[in-house]
């Protein structure tokens, strides 16, 4: 990253080249093809491609040669816009292998050990910090939705037992890396579909109309408001919703409602834009080590820069629909599979602490109970309605909220509630727990 002698930034942005390595039709690429995702357990990656190429020849080492396709940019210093772009084939070689911890701390703590130590690169860091706010205010100004909420982490013991579940770190760094990467994938996007070059595109469309009044029906509840039609909402209405919200007690649940009301990101042949993110383009890009339509997108990127004959196109526009459809299921199922372990490892964790209190957050209800959150160990659990006993509780489906006939108590959404553990069951990777008032 440097500053041009206007005052823009020239950002570079360099990717592994996996495309040199996995030819088109060859073993590697179908058995990546099949696999269409790596998928990240707690203990362990099942990566998309051996670890020859995932850790060794694709793996941006420091102080060694490797291939890469670069995206250089002209950002605007003002507006964050591109000016101009190149696409390139190249090498690089690192000077050093950072973490996002250690940067950090240089950017955030103005730690003096790490200062000092990386004394060199301070002055790289500072414009990359510089930029991130001007890439994130565009964004930002443009609508956006960045609902920037804790996610729980599984921390393991040697044994591979669940030792603490903590909220996931997202700082500085790992934030101006996504800005860098997210810029990146819209260039290269647009640059695609402006040589109208068959390739995948990442695409998130507008929610159903339907999905959004009970939306907004229910976060009317709440005294919020999208303040705009069904039928004719924009990012920005949901952005500036998130922001309303953040830190209140609401937030969370009411962001994973705003989730299901949106439809979901998939792979397509077709540029429709990218919703969530405010993108009229935008494809994936970063990631061709463990998303195949990553590689996919290297292979006509390169080719877009080269004279790409008429069957050529004919063969990528008849065969890439199936390999979106294909890879955007393959997607789903290993985001199934991780979350599923995940909660058979939470579950797990509980075992020990049946009988046990604990606060948390009402994040789902239904006719036959509440979805609570344990705030202590992000681990979702279920009361329900027949534990209930102090009433008959009706459940509201707009609302969100089970009201009792005699008592007019309710639970809804948002809520925050003091519960007890009461039975925890491995096989059904389920912990039932009891409202505490209730019980005592």
């Amino acid at each position: 990253l440097d500053v041009l002698p206007n005052g823009n930034f020239w950002l570079g942005v360099h990717i592994a080249d996996v495309s040199h390595y996995v030819r088109e039709g060859s073993a590697l690429d179908k058995d990546a093809y099949e696999r269409g995702t790596s998928v990240y357990f707690p203990e362990r990656a099942v990566h998309m491609f051996p670890s020859e190429l995932s850790t060794g020849l694709c793996s941006l080492n420091p102080h060694v040669d490797r291939l890469v396709q670069t995206c250089l940019m002209e950002v605007d210093r003002r507006n964050g816009e591109v000016r101009r772009y190149e696409m390139h084939d190249g090498v690089i070689h690192s000077d050093a292998r950072m973490t996002y911890t250690k940067v950090n701390a240089i950017l955030t703590d103005r730690d003096p050990e790490m200062l000092a130590e990386y004394a060199d690169f301070v002055p790289l860091f500072e414009r990359m910090h510089a930029l991130f706010h001007v890439l994130n205010g565009a964004r930002r100004r443009r609508g956006s939705i960045d609902f920037d909420l804790k996610e729980s982490q599984i921390v393991l013991d040697d044994a591979g037992m669940v030792e603490a579940i903590v909220a996931s770190e997202r700082n500085v760094a790992h934030r101006l890396i996504e800005e860098f990467m997210l810029l990146a994938n819209e260039t290269v996007a647009r640059h695609l579909e402006t040589h109208a070059v068959p390739t995948l595109y990442r695409i998130h469309e507008e929610p159903d109309p339907a999905k959004v009044e009970e939306f907004e029906e229910f976060i009317g509840s709440f005294g919020y408001t999208l303040a705009g039609p069904a039928d004719a909402l924009e990012p920005k209405h949901f952005q500036k919703l998130v922001e309303k919200m953040r830190g209140t007690p609401e937030e969370r649940p009411i962001a994973f409602l705003m989730l299901r009301t949106m439809q979901r990101a998939r792979y397509d042949v077709h540029n429709l834009g990218h919703f969530g993110l405010a993108a009229p383009f935008y494809t994936h890009f970063t990631s061709p080590i463990r998303r195949y339509p990553d590689l996919i997108v290297h292979r006509t990127l390169r080719e877009s820069r080269q004279a790409m004959d008429a069957d050529r196109r004919v063969e990528l526009t008849d065969d890439l629909p199936e390999v979106a459809r294909h890879t955007s299921e393959r997607e789903r199922r290993a985001a199934d599979a991780e979350r599923e372990l995940v909660q058979w490892k939470k579950v797990r964790f509980m075992t020990d602490k049946v009988g046990d209190e604990f606060e948390g957050y009402v994040t789902g209800v239904s006719a036959f109970g509440l979805f609570i959150e344990l705030v202590e160990h992000f681990v979702e659990g279920m009361v329900h309605v027949s534990t209930m006993a102090d009433d008959y509780y009706r459940f509201v489906d707009k609302a969100h909220l089970l009201r009792g006939e005699k008592n007019g108590c309710v639970y809804r959404l948002g809520d925050k509630v003091r519960v007890q553990v009461i039975r925890v069951d491995l096989e059904r990777r389920q912990i039932d727990l009891g409202l505490a008032e209730i019980l005592d």
